[in-house]
């Protein structure tokens, strides 16, 4: 899995430089990339709860892949990968962020669906995710045709709560803002499954011993880099 995910992160890696020296080249727009050249440094919105992507470490430092990649930007723009601020955000809160100015750049697992394309600019896809269940180790749940009458923890913003709707419409859905909001939900009893992007369920499963990843990657959708609106031009 280690050197799966270590070619993965290479191929992530040179599709997201290719699509940044294309931006540095002129597409950017003006006024966002002159604002934060002023200001000496990117603000950059990536995830604290979603391992390999973003996540913090027992030292309170952010890592991740998403997170390398917030610093590749900045030496890019400034030739010192630490003049990035990076901010804590949510799937429900992400694009809000960006929207009203309060992050540059989104940088968080953002999948591209065609609605968010009415809303924000996306790089080139970078990563292809699919969705799994993450339930507890006794449960007789094998996939999402087993969540008719079941309650499934579910993040809010997360493209997952649209597709169990439409999958599983005889599901309840739960909401929480955080994921280990969602997992605890799942331990406490209080739901049946969580459902989330299938790297993740496969890390959480990985991480707590009495839960396991049951089903098949159901809907899988790429993974880009978020810009509002004008921020890039064709």
């Amino acid at each position: 899995m280690r050197s799966q995910w270590g070619t993965i992160r290479r191929k992530a890696l040179f599709v997201l430089m290719g699509w940044l020296a294309l931006a540095l080249a002129g597409q950017a727009a003006a006024g966002t990339l002159d604002d934060v050249k002023k200001r000496g440094k990117l603000i950059a919105g990536v995830k604290t709860d979603f391992p390999p992507f973003g996540y913090v470490d027992s030292a309170g430092k952010n890592l991740g892949f998403d997170v390398d990649v917030a610093h590749l930007f900045a030496k890019a723009l400034f030739d010192d990968e630490n003049k990035v601020e990076l901010v804590a955000v949510t799937s429900g809160n992400r694009i809000p962020f960006l929207q009203s100015g309060k992050i540059d750049i989104i940088i968080a697992t953002v999948t591209v669906t065609e609605e968010r394309k009415q809303v924000v600019e996306f790089s080139d896809p970078y990563f292809l995710s699919g969705s799994l269940l993450l339930v507890p180790k006794a449960s007789p749940i094998k996939g999402v045709e087993d969540l008719a009458g079941k309650t499934v923890s579910v993040i809010q913003g997360a493209i997952q709560d649209k597709d169990i709707e439409q999958l599983a419409p005889k599901a309840n859905r739960v909401k929480y803002g955080k994921v280990s909001e969602a997992v605890l939900a799942v331990k406490g009893g209080r739901a049946d499954a969580f459902t989330q992007d299938d790297i993740l369920i496969l890390t959480l499963a990985k991480e707590n011993p009495d839960m396991k990843a049951v089903g098949k990657p159901f809907i899988p959708r790429p993974y880009g880099i978020a810009v509002r609106k004008g921020d890039l031009t064709p």
